[in-house]
């Protein structure tokens, strides 16, 4: 969809959800339209009571995730149980999988140590690190965008196209808003209502907790459904790398690769008026590049300066690569809008439709996965009243720092000004 196309969508499903139910909704603040509900709070109540200390210890690996051995030392401070060990090594697990593994191509060797802090520790180093680059490094990139369904050049947006968008943020919203009013009523808070609403163009789902009553419960009460929201954000992009590789397993059943495709060569580089402006890439010296990875795989032999003998078409071009803009070690061609190219296995329109559902389920999926990840670690930088300020603010509390209230004030503004240089800052340098 088009950039605007996209925008009129969003606009248009949030005019018409406004005016078919616009006497339930409530304007609140100067932005905010919002429509409470009673129904669903049944529900709530009978499933936490039932799984009260299912909610207990899933909120506990929660704290323990968020801030790592800070975390673990919080709850056997508030809690002093030696379960907490169990949750400790299980939570350690969590963070090695999803830093280590899943996020280790994001980030530097030296970073992944900072995830035995905890996701909080995790990602303010990350930031930092990213602040350093964006300074002292040349073409170094952004580390956080803006995730919007509108596309806009040179702006420091992650596009997401609006169908994607929209079925990704209400995943989001139901998993963590969800575990918010599981884990408060688990914990013996009123749940006043659930609902839905807009801040400007935005599209916001809500649990209400008594907040008056989260006020006078215990510290560890309070840690307990602030960690439930971001942990289970975390939990559902876990879940679905099973489902992503179930449907990437079943799409490459159902297509065979023919070659890797372009649209476009790069002015001043080896390919500008040598090759096709467009094409298909099936050999390189020799070696096939039927699918995107062996082409990555073949090109990773060659340096800048080699001689490269490529298939396009069928007819053989030779040419001397350049070196790579973003990675001068790195060979290169000149080639964009590279495309993996492949013809259906299943014959006929059934086919077609087969593959391009697939196709559809794993792009989604991927979204899903991703801004799972990221929007809960957004969530758990200790900036108040993002939920990992509120944590750090009770593990802070708890230690007994002197002035704990102004440390938890300075962390909060040192990282929304990193967070929003990381943001804007490529504008500056």
């Amino acid at each position: 969809m088009s950039n605007y196309f996209s925008l009129a969508v969003l606009l248009a499903l949030m005019i018409i959800v406004y005016i078919f139910d616009r006497k339930n909704f409530k304007k609140e603040a100067s932005l905010f339209y919002l429509r409470r509900t009673e129904r669903g709070l049944a529900f709530i109540e009978r499933f936490s009571s039932r799984h009260k200390k299912f909610f207990e210890r899933f909120s506990d690996l929660g704290i323990i995730f968020s801030f790592g051995t800070l975390g673990a030392w919080y709850l056997f401070k508030t809690r002093k149980s030696k379960g907490v060990i169990i949750k400790t090594a299980l939570s350690f697990v969590l963070l090695y999988l999803v830093f280590g593994i899943m996020l280790k191509p994001l980030s530097s060797e030296a970073l992944v140590p900072s995830s035995f802090f905890g996701a909080s520790g995790f990602i303010v180093a990350y930031l930092l690190k990213a602040a350093y680059d964006m300074i002292f490094v040349a073409a170094a990139l952004p580390a956080v965008q803006l995730v919007l369904p509108i596309n806009i050049p040179n702006a420091p947006v992650f596009f997401v196209p609006i169908d994607f968008w929209l079925i990704s943020i209400f995943v989001i919203l139901v998993a963590h808003e969800f575990s918010h009013a599981l884990v408060a009523k688990a914990q013996g808070i009123n749940v006043k209502s659930l609902g839905y609403g807009f801040l400007a163009i935005l599209p916001l789902g809500f649990a209400e907790p008594d907040q008056e009553q989260i006020k006078k419960s215990k510290s560890l009460v309070k840690t307990r459904i602030y960690g439930a929201g971001s942990f289970a954000n975390f939990i559902v992009a876990l879940l679905s790398i099973p489902l992503i590789l179930g449907v990437m397993f079943a799409y490459s059943g159902s297509v065979d690769a023919v070659g890797v495709s372009y649209n476009g060569t790069i002015e001043n580089m080896p390919a500008d008026g040598l090759l096709p402006e467009n094409g298909i890439v099936t050999m390189i010296g020799g070696n096939e590049t039927k699918d995107m990875y062996n082409l990555s795989v073949v090109m990773d032999t060659y340096r800048p300066g080699d001689t490269i003998t490529v298939l396009v078409d069928s007819v053989e071009y030779t040419f001397v690569l350049a070196s790579n803009p973003d990675n001068e070690t790195k060979a290169f061609m000149g080639i964009s809008d590279i495309k993996q190219e492949t013809v259906n296995t299943i014959p006929g329109s059934f086919g077609n439709i087969i593959v391009s559902v697939l196709m559809y389920m794993f792009t989604l999926l991927n979204f899903v996965f991703m801004l799972n990840l990221g929007i809960g670690l957004a969530n758990l930088l200790p900036i108040k009243p993002l939920d990992g300020g509120l944590m750090f603010e009770e593990i802070a509390k708890t230690a007994g720092i002197r002035n704990w209230k102004n440390v938890v004030k300075f962390v909060s503004m040192f990282t929304l000004v990193l967070l929003l240089f990381n943001i804007f800052g490529g504008f500056l340098f």
